[in-house]
């Protein structure tokens, strides 16, 4: 009865630790997704203007 019960709780934490990595792994994926669009179209705005400056200059 007590090592069923002992390898249950370990399997357990096992699986919670497991699933809590995954977790995080997840939202900074999701995280990281989304900051990382918002500075592309930022720096895609600072091409632009660039260019548009550029063309004025010439």
């Amino acid at each position: 009865m007590i090592p069923a019960l002992v390898v249950g709780i370990g399997v357990a934490a096992f699986t919670v630790d497991l699933l809590s990595g995954a977790a995080a792994a997840g939202a900074g994926y999701g995280i990281g997704r989304k900051y990382g669009r918002k500075l592309c179209e930022a720096m895609d705005g600072v091409e632009s203007k660039v260019a548009q400056a550029y063309q004025n200059f010439k």
